[in-house]
């Protein structure tokens, strides 16, 4: 019954949104005769789009596309004054007799002074647009804010903001209001990604020098996002200088990037290319010295390609490919028991492979003034594969053993998506779309080998595996529309509903997703936002450990595995009437339906068992407020944000903590993040942030016993009065980075110093126990007490790196 309820509430909504439409035109349709003007923002020297360009006129506005295109619908008139503006650029106007409908295209120029002083977390063109928990970060900004080993980091400069929060302490998985990392839907220009991290989540996949635009959506969501239920991080690469040429070499302490856009046909067709890889000679260095026998490196490569063919036509090609390698390698000898002058040689091989594959076609078409289309067809793949090889033989080569353990799963997606914007009067605007996925799943599979040969004689051979299991099939189908528009001047109303539907195994489910969002705008920079979303999603992540890492598992939907799903309430407050500042506070309440976890003592290697029989499907909720003060103008900008939050768990079938509420393993009541950038002259500026964050939970046994069973057996039998009965110390450092800018007869050097966890805080990144025996060692019944141990790898580290802008 609840999903007739949910099913009807959709419809309702819908209907009033559309007879909302209806009677906001009819209204139109008595004033003055309206024309329309339309065309593409873009920067001046290089033809790149501008996403979020403003254009003003008396009494109507509009803001720029994902694709650059603005469209305002204005009466007619003589002598009219169009503004046009964006953040860090010159304004431009035009005035004109407008009396049909017409295209301007604008061309801005960047302002250098502007563009230094203005620093933002815009919150999706301002604290004013309608939408609450949409921030649009600048890409200056995460260029500019210090991490580790000197690297600008696209989901580090995301953690900052308040309520989200990194996995581990220092790495970039991304954990918002309570959510786990695989309720992160990550856009890599709206196509989605599975594992966007590298070196274990230290950086994210997304390299700067490619990235235009990087927008967090964490709790009013738009209808045209759906699969996720904690965010949106869409991220939108460049699409290539249509002018002239230019790029970027950086070379740093863990890697070397490389950057180059230009045109191709000049004004028509233009081309960005980027690429950065981890040269190893340093970190090999550290491992050898280290006495580790390891070897790692990742790579990534972005490629696209723009063409214009009109004002009304643009087509884009996009491609990225990366991937992850990582190796360990252990020898040793040792002397067999007894005093018998016999060796046997030990090797032990991990070998670990993951990354991602993307490509995508888009063409942007524009029907007329008001009516704009954008078409996609995309190719994802996310695979990984591990290999794990132990092996023992004696010098004579009479003994010999091996064993084998291969294990790969994946992801691949055919994806084809059209969203259209229609804008029908000022300050009103209808978005809707469909997009249908074709997803592949590649399971778990794995082979066991064991052979064993003492003096000639096979002493064991067995060969286990379950590749018998074929890819599992997922159909994903999906509708929307939302509409925004405004009444009175002082409220700001975005109603919409998410239509999805997944068909596997024969099972089909439906998601009606309603989604609204409201602005009363009091003046004087003072208003009021309210927000509601259901949000469903349709592939699970199990992982146990405390980290994100390659080798978890992407499980979909089956026929006993329900949709995540999960409804946000939302209010907040905020402010930007003093010049140069804003400020929020944000409420959120948030329930989660059909959370997956492992259950009690299992991991998805503890046994040969499909996963669905070692997971459970349970509920949880999270909560909290936010505040976050910005200061935005000025030599010295930079902001404070601030996290109060609760966040836990509930299976009542009893199979996880009894049935018991506990604390999710990243419950983390206090985040702080403090960000400053001081300008010191025209060469030089300077950076620093500083974090602290209540520590996360984990469960670790108060004490461990051994005993016999009936059949004369002894087992170990781990004892914990609750899961996550553990809270981790509380994590703070502060980094500092420092940049001197050097113009050079072509172009601009830029030399980076940096130091992270400036004042050595030796925050734990890891945490293990070990047992220590309590009683008589001897026998074989005994208890021990466990001993928390933990593990810092993230000391006190300085880095440098060297960039060259031409």
């Amino acid at each position: 019954m609840k999903s007739y309820d949910r099913l009807l509430a959709a419809i309702v909504l819908s209907a009033l949104m559309l007879t909302s439409v209806f009677t906001y035109e009819m209204s139109a349709q008595n004033q003055r005769i309206k024309v329309t003007v339309s065309g593409h923002i873009t920067d001046k020297a290089s033809g790149e789009t501008l996403i979020g360009a403003g254009v003003l006129t008396e009494g109507a506005g509009a803001a720029t596309n994902n694709y650059g295109f603005y469209t305002l619908t204005i009466p007619q008139g003589r002598h009219l004054t169009l503004r046009y503006s964006y953040v860090g650029y010159d304004d431009a106007t035009v005035t004109l007799d407008l009396l049909r409908d017409t295209t301007i295209n604008v061309a801005l120029k960047a302002n250098t002074e502007i563009k230094e002083a203005v620093a933002s977390a815009q919150r999706e063109s301002g604290i004013m647009a309608t939408k609450m928990s949409a921030i649009e970060i600048p890409m200056n900004m995460i260029k500019n804010t210090p991490v580790l080993f000197g690297e600008a980091d696209v989901l580090k400069t995301i953690q900052l903001m308040p309520g989200v929060q990194s996995g581990a302490e220092g790495f970039s998985g991304i954990y918002v209001r309570g959510g786990g990392p695989d309720e992160n839907l990550l856009l890599l220009d709206g196509i989605s990604l599975y594992n966007a991290e590298h070196m274990l989540g230290l950086f994210s996949i997304f390299q700067p020098e490619a990235v235009k635009k990087v927008t967090l959506y964490k709790g009013s969501f738009p209808a045209r996002y759906g699969g996720r239920t904690s965010s949106i991080i869409d991220v939108r690469t460049n699409d290539g200088n249509l002018q002239e040429t230019h790029g970027t070499i950086g070379v740093g302490v863990l890697s070397d990037k490389f950057h180059l856009e230009g045109p191709i046909a000049k004004g028509r067709t233009a081309y960005s290319i980027s690429a950065r890889g981890m040269h190893t000679f340093l970190f090999d260095g550290i491992l050898r010295a280290a006495k580790v026998p390891a070897n790692y490196y990742f790579f990534d490569m972005n490629g696209k390609l723009t063409h214009r063919f009109s004002d009304r036509d643009r087509l884009f090609l996009n491609a990225y490919y990366g991937r992850d390698i990582f190796h360990f390698m252990d020898e040793d000898e040792y002397e067999i028991a007894g005093g018998s002058n016999e060796y046997r040689r030990y090797d032990d091989k991990t070998h670990i492979r993951w990354g991602n594959l993307l490509t995508s076609v888009r063409w942007n078409h524009v029907f007329n003034g008001r009516l704009f289309s954008n078409a996609t067809v995309a190719f994802t793949d996310y695979r990984m594969r591990m290999g794990y090889t132990t092996s023992e033989k004696s010098q004579d080569t009479e003994y010999f053993y091996k064993y084998k353990f291969d294990y790969g799963s994946g992801i691949r997606d055919l994806t084809a998506k059209i969203d259209f914007d229609y804008t029908p009067a000022p300050r009103h605007i209808i978005k809707f779309g469909g997009e249908y996925v074709n997803h592949a799943y590649i399971p778990e599979t794995y082979t066991t080998v064991e052979k064993e040969n003492d003096k000639g004689q096979m002493v064991t051979d067995t060969t286990y595996t379950n590749k018998k299991e074929k890819n599992r099939l997922g159909h994903e189908m999906s509708f929307y529309i939302e509409d925004d528009f405004t009444v009175g001047g002082w409220l700001t109303l975005n109603p919409g509903v998410h239509l999805a539907m997944f068909l596997t195994s024969g099972r089909t489910y439906w998601s009606p997703e309603p989604r609204m969002s409201a602005k009363v705008d009091f003046g004087k920079g003072v208003s009021v936002k309210a927000a509601y979303s259901r949000m469903a999603q349709y592939v699970h992540l199990l992982s146990s450990a405390q980290i994100t890492l390659p080798i978890d598992l992407w499980v979909p939907i089956t026929r006993n595995i329900k949709p995540v799903t999960a409804d946000q309430y939302s209010l907040g407050l905020y402010y930007n009437g003093l010049p140069g500042w804003e400020f929020s506070v944000e409420g959120y309440w948030k329930d989660m339906h059909n959370v997956l976890e492992y259950k009690d003592g299992v991991s998805f290697m503890a046994s040969s068992q499909s996963w669905e029989d070692n997971v459970v499907m349970g509920d949880g909720r999270a909560y909290g407020v936010e505040v976050f003060i910005q200061k935005t103008i000025g030599k010295t900008t930079g902001w404070l944000g601030y996290t109060l939050a609760k966040s836990d768990r509930v299976f009542s079938n009893g199979l996880i903590n009894n049935g018991e509420r506990y604390p999710y393993r990243y419950d983390r009541r206090h985040n702080i993040s403090l960000v400053v950038n001081q300008r010191l002259g025209k060469k030089w500026d300077l950076s620093a942030v500083w974090t602290f964050a209540t520590g996360g939970t984990t469960t670790i046994p108060e004490r461990e016993s051994i005993v016999m069973l009936p059949d004369g057996t002894f087992t170990q039998i781990d004892y914990a009065p609750h899961r996550n009965n553990y809270r981790l110390p509380p994590s703070h450092r502060l980094n500092i980075g420092v940049n001197y800018h050097k113009r050079l007869r072509r172009g601009e050097s830029i030399w980076n110093f940096g130091v992270y966890n400036a004042y050595n805080r030796l925050n734990p990144n890891f945490v293990y126990y070990k047992a220590d025996t309590k009683g008589n060692s001897e026998s074989s019944l005994y208890t021990r007490k466990a001993k928390l141990k933990s593990v810092t790898i993230l000391p006190i580290i300085p880095s440098f790196s060297y960039t060259y802008n031409f």
